[in-house]
C-alpha cells in the first residue's frame, strides 16, 4: 500500500465506531510492510487504542501475529496513560492543598467524560487550566516540586495576562502544560477566559478523587481550537474528539454557537467541523455540521484563519495577531514591550540581542502579510 492508502486507512481507524462512519476499506489482512506502516502511523497519531478496538471487534482483519503486535502496543500505550493519570491525581492534591483553582483539559477529561470507554482515548501529557489570578502561585508550587519551565517568562506578569500556557518538566521528565487560555494568536486572545470559569464544570472521578473539567460546550470548543490552531497538518485525535462529542454526546448547539460568537471564533469551529467530516467521510449529519458547511467567514476572519492554519505561521506572526486582538491599548503596549524588550534570559538561545530580535520580528510580520495577501 502507498502512503496515501495508509493515511486513508488510518483515518478510517480513527473514525471507527462513530455513527455514519464508512465501512472498512480492506477485507483481508495487510501484508507485513503495510501493517508495520499502519501501526507506526497509529502510534505517532496516538490512535493505537482505536486500532486495537477495530481489530478485536473484527472490523479490521489481521493475522494472529498482527493481533499480538497491536495488543502489545495498546498495553504500552495504556500503561503510559495510567502513569500520567496517577501523576494527575498527585498534582490535583498539591493544587487543592494550595487552594489553586484548576480544570483538567484535553486527554483525561475527554477520555472519562466523552468516550464510551476511557481506554479508547490516548494522550501523552497533562494539561490544566489555571485561574489567571492564581497563575503565578501555581508556577511557584511546581518550581518547589522540582518542575522546570521549558521557556522563561518574557517579563514579570506576562504569563497571567497574555500567555496561552506555560510548559513545565518534572523531575522524572513528565510534561505538564499550565493553561491561562485555550489557544494562542489572535483567536486565543479573543477567548473570554472569565466565561470558562463562570460556566458550571463537569466532574469525573480518578483514583478516588473528584476532578473538575470544562463543561461540554467549552470542551468541544477547545477541541476545535486545538485541532485547527495546533499541529500542521492537524492531528487525528482532536478530530475524533470533535466527531465523538457531536455524534454521541449531548451538546447544546445554541449555547455552543453563542460562546463561539462571543469569542469571535465561529470560523475556527466551522473549519474544524467541516475538516473532520471531510477527512472521516462521515455520512451522519448533525445540526452543527450542517451549520458549518454553510458558514462563510467574514473577510478579516478568513484572512486570520488562513494565517493561523499556514505551516509558515511563526511565533512572531502569532504575536502580530495577538496584538491586533487585544482590545485595550494599555495591554497592547504592555504585550509589545514585553515581546520587543524581554529580560535577557529570555533572549538566550533565541537572538543575539534586542536589535536582532526586532529585525527578526519585522521579517516575520512581512511574511505574515504575504500569507494574508495570498488568501485574498
Amino acid at each position: 500500500m502507498n502512503p496515501g492508502a495508509i493515511n486513508s486507512l488510518l483515518r478510517w481507524v480513527t473514525s471507527h465506531g462513530l455513527p455514519g462512519a464508512r465501512a472498512a476499506p480492506v477485507v483481508q489482512p495487510l501484508d507485513r510492510d503495510a501493517w508495520q506502516s499502519l501501526l507506526r502511523a497509529a502510534q505517532w497519531e496516538r490512535v493505537v487504542p482505536l486500532l486495537a478496538h477495530a481489530v478485536v471487534g473484527g472490523a479490521l482483519p489481521t493475522t494472529d501475529s498482527q493481533l499480538v503486535e497491536v495488543l502489545d502496543a495498546e498495553l504500552r500505550s495504556m500503561g503510559a496513560v495510567l502513569t500520567l493519570e496517577a501523576n494527575l491525581v498527585e498534582i490535583a492534591e498539591q493544587l487543592a492543598d494550595a487552594n489553586v483553582p484548576f480544570r483538567v483539559l484535553k486527554g483525561p477529561a475527554l477520555a472519562h467524560l466523552d468516550y464510551s470507554e476511557p481506554a479508547l482515548r490516548d494522550f501523552g501529557d497533562i494539561d490544566l487550566l489555571i485561574a489567571p489570578d492564581a497563575f503565578d502561585r501555581a508556577i511557584d508550587i511546581f518550581n518547589k516540586l522540582g518542575y522546570d519551565r521549558r521557556f522563561p517568562e518574557p517579563r514579570d506578569g506576562f504569563d497571567r495576562r497574555f500567555a496561552k500556557s506555560v510548559s513545565v518538566i518534572g523531575p522524572d521528565g513528565q510534561e505538564l502544560d499550565l493553561h491561562r487560555t485555550l489557544a494562542s494568536g489572535g483567536f486565543g486572545q479573543r477567548i473570554i477566559v472569565s466565561m470558562l470559569w463562570a460556566a458550571q464544570p463537569d466532574r469525573f472521578t480518578l483514583g478516588g478523587r473528584t476532578l473538575e473539567a470544562l463543561g461540554a460546550e467549552e470542551r468541544f470548543l477547545h477541541a476545535c481550537y486545538h485541532m485547527v490552531l495546533g499541529n500542521k497538518p492537524p492531528r487525528l485525535v482532536p478530530q475524533r474528539d470533535i466527531a465523538q462529542m457531536l455524534l454521541t454526546g449531548e451538546l447544546a448547539t445554541d449555547r455552543l454557537l453563542i460562546l463561539a460568537a462571543a469569542w469571535q471564533g465561529e470560523a475556527v469551529v466551522a473549519h474544524a467541523v467541516t475538516t473532520t467530516w471531510r477527512n472521516f467521510e462521515l455520512a451522519e449529519d448533525v445540526p452543527l455540521s450542517v451549520w458549518a458547511a454553510r458558514f462563510k467567514p467574514r473577510r478579516r476572519e478568513g484572512r486570520e484563519l488562513a494565517r493561523a492554519t499556514s505551516p509558515h505561521y511563526t511565533y512572531a506572526a502569532q504575536a502580530f495577531d495577538s496584538v491586533r486582538a487585544i482590545s485595550s491599548l494599555r495591554d497592547q503596549l504592555a504585550y509589545v514591550s514585553a515581546m520587543a524588550f524581554p529580560r535577557r534570559t529570555y533572549l538566550q538561545g533565541r537572538h543575539a540581542g534586542f536589535t536582532a530580535r526586532i529585525r527578526y520580528a519585522l521579517s516575520e510580520v512581512m511574511s505574515t502579510r504575504v500569507i494574508t495577501k495570498e488568501h485574498r
